[in-house]
Formats: C-alpha cells, sequence, structure tokens
C-alpha cells in the first residue's frame, strides 16, 4: 500500500489490466531498428524454407512416380528392371553432410546485401557465389523454423560467426561496441538456438554484460532507455534473472529520457517500479513453471537507491503531487533515507525557491547524522545564490576559502563569526578539510552574474583562475610535479555574458554641452556592466583553449551582450561576429543565421 494521498497523480493501471510495458518497449525498438539489411537477412531465411519445401515436393513426386511405374512393370508382367528409369531428387540441407550442398541459392541481388551485414559485424563473408536462376516469392514471410532444425542445419561457418560475435559481446569494453555485437547477433540469427518462447538466446553472462555497460553511459538519452530495456527484455524471455542494480539503471533512465523532466517522465519510472515490485508471468504460456522455478525472477526487492532514484526524477519534474508520491512510497517501504536522499530532496527545494524546505532538509541532516559534504555545499551555495540571498552565499564561500587560504583577520565579523552563523542560523556545518573546487566557482559566478553584481563575479573568477586544481582527476604539471591552475570554463563565461545581457545599458547620451552647470551638478552614476569590462571579458573568451568549442547559445548570447552595451552599434556587431567566426568556426544556423543576415545582408560580404 502506498502511504499518503496520491490522489492528484494519476498513473497507469495495474499489469495485469495492460500489456507488458517492457514488451511495448522491446517492439517499438525493434521497429525502429530494423534497416533493410534485416530485411535481407529475413529474405535469405525465407529462401532456405522454400528451396527446403520445392525439395520435399520434388521428392514426393518421384517417389509416386516410381510407385506409378512398379505397377506398370507388375501389370506388363517384366522381370527387367534395369531399363527403368527414376528420378530421385534428395532433400537439400545446410549441413552439408552426406555429400549434400552448403550453400544457399539465392537471387544475385541478395548477395551484396547479405556480405554487407557481415562487414557492418566486422566479418568478412563466408558465402560463396549464388545461384542466379531461382526466385522465391513472398518475401515477406515470417514464419519460424523449428528451433533443433535451426540448430542442426546450422552450417559450421555460421556458427564460427555467431561464436565470434558472442567473444566481442562479452569483451566489449564500451557500450558502442557492445551494442554493435549484440544487435548484429540478433538480426544475422534470427531463429538460432531458440529457448521456449521462440527469442534468440544469448547466454546471460554476455547480457549482463552488456547492460553492465549501458548502465554505466552517460548521459542518459532516449535511446540509451531503450537499448537498456531490450536487453532486459531479452534477459526475461530467456528466463534469466534480473538483478536489482539493472532495474534501477532502467528507472534512472526512464526519468532522464529527455532534458527536461515532466510529470510523464516520472510516470513511466513509476511504471518501471510496479513492474520491478510486481510478479508477473511470462509472455509465453508454456513459460510460467520455468518461470515459478526461479521465485527471484519475476520481481525483486527494492532498496534505498530504487526509492532515492524515484525522488530524484519527481523532483526533476518540479511537480509536488510527483514529489510526495515519492515521498510516501520511501515512507511506507520503512527504509532510512541516506544522504543522497536528502541531497534530492533539497535539489527540488531549489528549483521551486522554497527556502523553508531547504532548512528543513539541512536540519533533518544534521538530526540524522549525515555530513553534506562538498556537494551537499556546492548545493547550498547554489539554493541561497539562485534565491536571491548571496550574503549567504558569499559566508559559504568565504569559509570555504577560509580552509584553503586561513584569514589572520579577527574582529566582530571574522571568520570564526561566520562560520558560527552557518551552524546556528542556516544548520550548514562546513568541514575544516572542505575546500571549494569548480563547481563552486562557476555557481557562485554565476549567481553573482545574474543578480547584477559583475565585480563580486570577477573576483570569484579570479580566485578560480589563480588557483591551483586539486581535484582527484586533476592533470598534473609534469614540469613542476604540482597541480595545474584551474582553466575557464565556458559555464563561468556564459553565466557572466548572461549577466551582461540582463544588466548591461546602452551608452547615455548627453543632452546638454558639456562643461555645462547641469552636467557638472549631475551625479556621476557609473554602471559596472559596460562596453568597456565586457570587452575585457571577451578579450579572455577568445583566448579559450584551441579544443575548446561553445555552443550556438553562447554566442548568441555573447552578441546579445555586446547589442546591448554598444546601443545595437551594428558596426560593433558586425565585428564582434567576425571575430567569433574567424576564432570557431561560424557555420552556425538558426536565430544566428538570421542575425548575421541582419547585419551583413543576404550576400554576407559586409556592412549596409
Amino acid at each position: 500500500m502506498i502511504a499518503g494521498s496520491t490522489s492528484s497523480i494519476r498513473l497507469s493501471p495495474a499489469s495485469s489490466q495492460v500489456s507488458c510495458w517492457l514488451r511495448q518497449v522491446q517492439q517499438l525498438f525493434a521497429r525502429r531498428q530494423a534497416t533493410s539489411r534485416t530485411f535481407q537477412v529475413h529474405r535469405r531465411i525465407h529462401a532456405v524454407h522454400m528451396m527446403k519445401e520445392r525439395a520435399q515436393e520434388e521428392m514426393n513426386c518421384a517417389v509416386s512416380e516410381r510407385k506409378a511405374d512398379d505397377v506398370l512393370v507388375r501389370n506388363a508382367g517384366l522381370a527387367d528392371h534395369s531399363d527403368t528409369t527414376v528420378q530421385q531428387t534428395r532433400v537439400l540441407k545446410l549441413s552439408g553432410q552426406d555429400g549434400l550442398m552448403s550453400r544457399v541459392p539465392l537471387p544475385a541481388d541478395e548477395s551484396l546485401n547479405v556480405g554487407a551485414i557481415h562487414i557492418h559485424a566486422g566479418i568478412r563473408s563466408t558465402y560463396g557465389q549464388q545461384n542466379t536462376h531461382h526466385h522465391y516469392p513472398n518475401p515477406h514471410y515470417t514464419g519460424h523454423q523449428n528451433p533443433i532444425e535451426s540448430l542442426e542445419e546450422t552450417p559450421p561457418d555460421r556458427l564460427k560467426i555467431r561464436q565470434e560475435l558472442l567473444d566481442s559481446l562479452l569483451k566489449a569494453t564500451s557500450m558502442t561496441d557492445g551494442w554493435e555485437a549484440y544487435h548484429t547477433l540478433t538480426v544475422m540469427f534470427p531463429h538460432h538456438v531458440h529457448n521456449l518462447s521462440g527469442a534468440p538466446q544469448i547466454p546471460q553472462r554476455h547480457l549482463h554484460h552488456l547492460a553492465r555497460l549501458l548502465a554505466s553511459a552517460k548521459p542518459r538519452t532516449r535511446t540509451l532507455f531503450l537499448r537498456l530495456s531490450a536487453v532486459l527484455t531479452m534477459l526475461h524471455r530467456s528466463g534469466y534473472r534480473i538483478y536489482l542494480w539493472e532495474w534501477n539503471a532502467l528507472l534512472d533512465c526512464a526519468g532522464k529520457r529527455w532534458r527536461k523532466c515532466s510529470l510523464e517522465d516520472y510516470k513511466a519510472a513509476v511504471e518501471v517500479f510496479s513492474k520491478m515490485t510486481t510478479p508477473h508471468p511470462s509472455e509465453n504460456p508454456s513459460d510460467d513453471e520455468n518461470l515459478a522455478a526461479e521465485p527471484g525472477m519475476g520481481h525483486v526487492q527494492p532498496d534505498i537507491i530504487t526509492y532515492t532514484t524515484l525522488i530524484y526524477i519527481a523532483g526533476r519534474s518540479l511537480d509536488p503531487s510527483a514529489i510526495r508520491h515519492a515521498s510516501n512510497l520511501l515512507r511506507a517501504s520503512g527504509l532510512p533515507p541516506n544522504r543522497i536522499t536528502h541531497l534530492s530532496l533539497l535539489h527540488y527545494y531549489t528549483r521551486t525557491k522554497q527556502l523553508s524546505g531547504v532548512r528543513s532538509t539541512l536540519q533533518k541532516m544534521r538530526e540524522q547524522g549525515f555530513e553534506p559534504g562538498l556537494d551537499g555545499i556546492n548545493a547550498c551555495v547554489w539554493a541561497y545564490g539562485r534565491n536571491g540571498h548571496m550574503d549567504v552565499a558569499s559566508t559559504i564561500y568565504r569559509v570555504l576559502r577560509h580552509n584553503l587560504q586561513p584569514e589572520l583577520d579577527v574582529g566582530d565579523y571574522d571568520i570564526e563569526a561566520a562560520i558560527k552563523y552557518l551552524l546556528d542560523v542556516e544548520g550548514i556545518a562546513i568541514r575544516g578539510d572542505i575546500i571549494p573546487d569548480e563547481i563552486t566557482y562557476t555557481s557562485l559566478i554565476q549567481a553573482f552574474a545574474y543578480h547584477g553584481q559583475i565585480m563580486k563575479a570577477l573576483h570569484v573568477f579570479v580566485d578560480m583562475l589563480s588557483t591551483p586544481n586539486r581535484e582527484p582527476k586533476a592533470a598534473i604539471s609534469q614540469q613542476t610535479g604540482e597541480h595545474s591552475l584551474y582553466q575557464p570554463t565556458l559555464a563561468a563565461f556564459r553565466g557572466i555574458f548572461l549577466g551582461f545581457a540582463r544588466h548591461a545599458q546602452k551608452p547615455l547620451l548627453l543632452r546638454t554641452p558639456p562643461g555645462s552647470l547641469s552636467e557638472r551638478l549631475r551625479p556621476i552614476q557609473k554602471n559596472d556592466w559596460n562596453l568597456e569590462n565586457l570587452h575585457q571579458v571577451f578579450k579572455a573568451f577568445m583566448n579559450l583553449p584551441a579544443d575548446v568549442m561553445p555552443s550556438e547559445r553562447l554566442i548568441y548570447w555573447i552578441l546579445i551582450s555586446f547589442g546591448k552595451a554598444s546601443g545595437n552599434d551594428a558596426g560593433k556587431l558586425r565585428k564582434v561576429f567576425l571575430q567569433l567566426e574567424q576564432r570557431f568556426g561560424g557555420g552556425w544556423g538558426g536565430r544566428l543565421d538570421r542575425l548575421r543576415k541582419d547585419l551583413f545582408g543576404n550576400n554576407g560580404s559586409g556592412g549596409h
């Protein structure tokens, strides 16, 4: 039972009332992956089937003719059977035994495509020349061979190819290589070595290895979700056990299929959760006894990772009913939350601008003995910075910098007072060995820039570029043997350029002659978001390493920044656009292409 009210979220009906969700995904994926090469393989299978039927018919006809001739001979009283010529046609088989043919005749236009399948799999075709005098109708035949016949009639060369593909699948170290081997197996050998449900059976060791490769791939995409669904469906149809970590990986992929998460994505994750926790029979009724013999295969017991994944997906959807539903599922399970569970809720409260929820989550973490860690501290920096409490975000950053470079000043506002304030008021405990990392600097730069504090954003940027990078995977200088300094990142530049696009003002035009009394009495209002500072930031941006390529979105915001700071000066914008094209290659489409036409005209050769 699910504790709490969940009436506001409409989930899918029970699994007994709908078709298998994983099977639907498998069928969808199979249709999407169908290619011309798959079609040619099915035509080849059809050709073998038709050839066997024709040979059987010819043999039956020959036997009938022989019986008729024997009757005629007996009726005529002939004793000499040496003059009787009886044509006997032997059945052609793929096995190549007893002197029979080992190559299957196909139309001439089939050979190239069948060979292409082998080339695609990285294996040279072992088939010989094809007979051009045979034509087989009905290429869409979809009948299945007998499983035992399929095994007996597999020639040694094809068995060798199959074994090589299985070895490639088991030894694959990347998701791409593993999936290519798996997909080629299912395309080239769709009817070989069946289990009772009629699906091509691959050893479970190979399938679990491929599932592990898919589960470790980042980022999560819809294609990755469909591929992992296909592999887990194959495990289920083959009668193998699906482990909890595989279910958790599929659950995570279900909620991250798209760049933006919605309530529908959470519902898809809940449906996966329902499948993993509800015993369900095999898709083949004849397989029910085998499934019943292994109780753990139909369903598994979720762990805290399962429920934390659901809470994280619900938080990304920003839907209150989803977060309530996921929290109630965890509460009903009786499992205690872990640190990541609390951080997932912290992310949700940050996105929905609920600082009260942030504080209550931090308080619960303290009560349950969880330290926030660096990732939790960074989440707090972003939570307070995103919601406009830059004083708290700055205080957190100050304490982190103190751990890196101790402050020596003492007084009413010394570092000890800052540490005490964070602990007593905000409930944030920062250990003395936690120092800022790239995420800390980037988050604070973006927050300062967004709220119009350009000088503080640049100050943090300078701190970052002058600090050695001591993160676990950071590079070490070969010359000095020490940690290299942090390098400027596109995320930091994007935050600053967005700040200029948001806060820059066009230069003010003097309405009175210079030196007039009103001009001398007017107070100076200097805006730090000016063209001069923008040029300095742009100069640093153009000095990025050669292998760093900004996105079209970032290029667009750079141009918007210059347009706003220069008062839409067409000459200035043309110059900046040409510099960006020369540095990063250009060729951008969409709104950048329209902007270029506005600046240079349709010929693109320069001004008006």
